[in-house]
């Protein structure tokens, strides 16, 4: 996610170069034909205002449907936070103490596996690296043949609950709670894969940059007749709006694509580590994620 103020035009360009360059150099040989060749058929009455008006509601409603998934991601993850920290204080306090026994410790613990997990599940990454580290060697071995890691994670959790309310060291209305807190992080995770594998229309994606490209290659036709061999500046320029406008759109439709402009998920999972071990009282804390050069990830 870009947490700075400014954007740097050496983050930016790369993006937009290859097809503004390209841009360019058309409006500089529109230019050089009418103005030194005098070639005055290449200059066309073209309605640009119109067109222009036109294409930037399109683009409007389409950045608006990406900002709508970008933001609801960042909800959901706002929601993991909460119910991670939620099921974390229910283990701690519902749940009958027993002797040195750390069942409460050890679901939280499978929660800090989840988040990371689930991290890991949607970006396309292996999570085992991590996971080895959080959680005991027989519990690793079982998830490695899950296809859905974080499911497998709350599948154990509540396996964990099960053994507790035989034990009676819950009774059905704690157990029925923590159920409950099970049952809303499944449906954030349900809400998180359906952003992931579900992309906005593929139409959504083609005639915006169809469009774009059409309207970038009329303007210098439309105003080399008013501007001469002015005209890949102001062309270039608009270009510029219209070609930036089409790309933000596109990066923002992929939320957890891990991107620069996509939502934090490793801060947030670091976030939630950090909270849920300083409730356990463990004193080995990781380090936490700060923002690299006005980006955090």
């Amino acid at each position: 996610m870009i947490v700075r103020d400014e954007l740097s035009l050496r983050r930016t360009w790369p993006q937009l170069s290859k097809r503004l360059m390209q841009l360019l150099l058309f409006d500089t040989v529109v230019a050089g034909l009418y103005s030194a060749l005098d070639f005055t058929w290449v200059s066309q009455p073209i309605p640009l205002a119109m067109m222009g008006a036109a294409l930037s509601l399109f683009l409007g409603f389409r950045n608006n449907s990406a900002y709508d998934r970008w933001w609801e991601a960042r909800s959901l993850w706002g929601g993991l936070v909460n119910q991670s920290r939620t099921l974390a204080r229910q283990a701690l306090t519902l749940v009958d103490p027993q002797g040195d026994d750390r069942a409460g410790p050890e679901i939280v613990q499978l929660q800090i596996a989840y988040v990371h997990a689930l991290r890991c599940h949607l970006r396309q990454q292996n999570p085992f690296a991590e996971l080895k580290t959080l959680l005991p060697a027989q519990i690793v071995a079982k998830l490695r043949g899950q296809r859905n890691v974080p499911i497998a994670i709350l599948l154990t959790i509540g396996q964990h609950l099960r053994q507790l309310f035989a034990a009676k060291r819950i009774d059905s209305i704690r157990f029925t709670s923590m159920d409950n807190t099970l049952s809303e992080l499944c449906n954030l995770q349900g809400a998180c894969e359906r952003i992931k594998n579900t992309p906005l229309p593929r139409q959504y994606e083609y005639f915006p940059r169809v469009l774009v490209g059409m309207y970038c290659v009329m303007l210098p036709i439309g105003l080399v007749g008013s501007l001469g061999m002015l005209t890949p500046i102001v062309s270039s320029l608009v270009s510029f709006i219209f070609v930036a406008l089409e790309t933000i759109g596109r990066d923002l439709e992929s939320p957890f694509a891990n991107a620069v402009s996509d939502t934090p998920l490793t801060a947030l999972t670091n976030n939630i580590e950090i909270n849920l071990r300083q409730n356990i009282g463990d004193p080995a804390l990781p380090n936490e994620v700060r923002p690299v050069h006005g980006f955090v990830y």
